[in-house]
């Protein structure tokens, strides 16, 4: 019976601590995805941002009816797609990157890491997802 109590009370803890989980890899995916975006914005001729933000959270929002991913926190990871966006970008243009093209090539290799760990965060949600 002891043992019964103990396991019943810790299932919430160990439930929390997924959720957790799961809002920090989605956290870490969105971070990636914005700071590729913004590279794209800023150094790919057409790139359409506002597609790809639209994408990305149709992917979230289709991938958090899996997991247990509120609207608050579906919200804060829109948040915080918009505030890595824009430092982002800002960052590049004090770089040069939006007037000096050829500047965009010196940072590739940068944002094809972020593309890299962006899509390793993805397959750990899946991986959660399927169980």
């Amino acid at each position: 019976m002891r043992v019964v109590l103990f396991s019943l009370m810790l299932l919430p803890f160990n439930y929390a601590h997924t959720d957790e989980l799961v809002f920090r890899l989605f956290s870490d995916f969105v971070k990636f995805s914005s700071s590729v975006d913004a590279y794209s914005k800023v150094c790919i001729r057409n790139f359409n941002g506002t597609q790809a933000q639209e994408e990305l959270f149709d992917l979230v929002d289709s991938l958090r009816e899996n997991v247990n991913l509120s609207e608050n926190e579906l919200n804060q990871l829109r948040d915080k797609y918009s505030r890595i966006g824009m430092s982002t970008q800002s960052q590049l243009r004090q770089l040069g990157l939006n007037r000096k093209k050829n500047l965009c090539k010196k940072y590739l290799k940068i944002f094809e890491r972020f593309d890299k760990k962006k899509n390793e965060k993805l397959l750990e949600i899946v991986d959660i997802i399927d169980g």
